[in-house]
């Protein structure tokens, strides 16, 4: 592997949201699309411009009525819906305008939902509060950066990136130095690995990452088998670097998806996230994505 194409930037990372797919699709279908133009669209003038089709109305000077899906256990489409008028909601374990307090590992206020107006526009924000188990969001496609967290089915992983190895000055290299055991080994130092997290035996389960693609799975055919937990799929998703040597996850069509833990992130169009064991789906205009009653 060449080590100068590992890459731990600072740059906010890329997160490509499970509906966006659909959404590009839609957009390109209509830009290419033929359509002959009506009798109201060749003119504008008498009776053909009274004739012309209006939009149904929406507010200009408020923010959008925003919906909140907490789905049901084990659904991606029951669950109760909250219409959301505030430029704030907060929810969490204890504190907060969403209380689930069955959930212990929800923190007392673990995330909020805030509305900001930016270049003329209202957009959305999931904001994690400093939770002790942290925000996640369901993604497509995300960037890795170093020590980035993930949930794949129903255990967390943390992306491990190499450190990067300190140089010897020359002064040192000529000093002879009494042996001293590694601390590290060498498939640590070299090696991008995916790395369980939560479990209590001092040896966690580690995965080494290929310098192409690994594909993470239950199916032994992948090189990251995780043959134990139920909630991974077959081929579950694959970890490869781009073009720009930017480390990227992308889900593979699996059941229960792969979520990536955030700061803040912008919910402009709709979006499924995680907070403890609870899972939400966020409508950022009810208009644009009416779930169904």
């Amino acid at each position: 592997m060449n080590i100068a194409s590992v890459r731990d930037s600072d740059e906010e990372p890329i997160i490509q949201t499970v509906a966006e797919p659909l959404q590009q699709y839609l957009q390109k279908a209509a830009s290419t699309g033929k359509s002959t133009p009506s009798r109201s669209a060749k003119t504008a003038t008498g009776k053909d411009a009274i004739a012309t089709k209006a939009i149904v109305f929406r507010p200009t000077h408020r923010q959008p009525l925003a919906m909140l899906h907490i789905l049901d256990d084990g659904c991606r489409e029951q669950g109760e819906m909250i219409r959301i008028r505030d430029l704030r909601w907060t929810i969490g374990r204890d504190k907060g305008d969403t209380v689930i307090p069955f959930d212990g590992d929800m923190s007392g206020r673990h995330a909020e939902l805030r509305c900001q107006r930016q270049k003329g526009r209202f957009r959305w924000f999931l904001i994690d509060r400093k939770s002790t188990n942290g925000t996640f969001v369901r993604a497509f496609r995300a960037s890795l950066s170093r020590d980035s967290e993930l949930i794949l089915g129903g255990r967390r992983y943390v992306f491990q990136l190499p450190e990067p190895g300190a140089e010897a000055t020359e002064t040192e290299a000529l000093q002879t130095q009494a042996y001293r055991a590694p601390t590290r080994t060498l498939l640590e130092q070299f090696v991008p690995r995916l790395i369980e997290v939560g479990v209590s035996n001092e040896n966690p389960r580690a995965f080494v990452v290929g310098e192409k693609e690994t594909w993470i799975g239950s199916d032994e055919r992948c090189e990251v088998t995780i043959g134990d937990d139920p909630f991974i799929s077959p081929q579950h998703a694959r970890i490869y670097q781009d073009e720009t040597g930017r480390w990227m996850i992308e889900d593979r069509k699996s059941v229960n998806g792969v979520w990536i833990r955030v700061k803040k992130f912008a919910m402009d169009k709709l979006t499924e996230f995680q907070l403890g064991q609870q899972r939400f789906r966020f409508h950022p205009g009810v208009d644009q994505q009416r779930p169904e009653s």
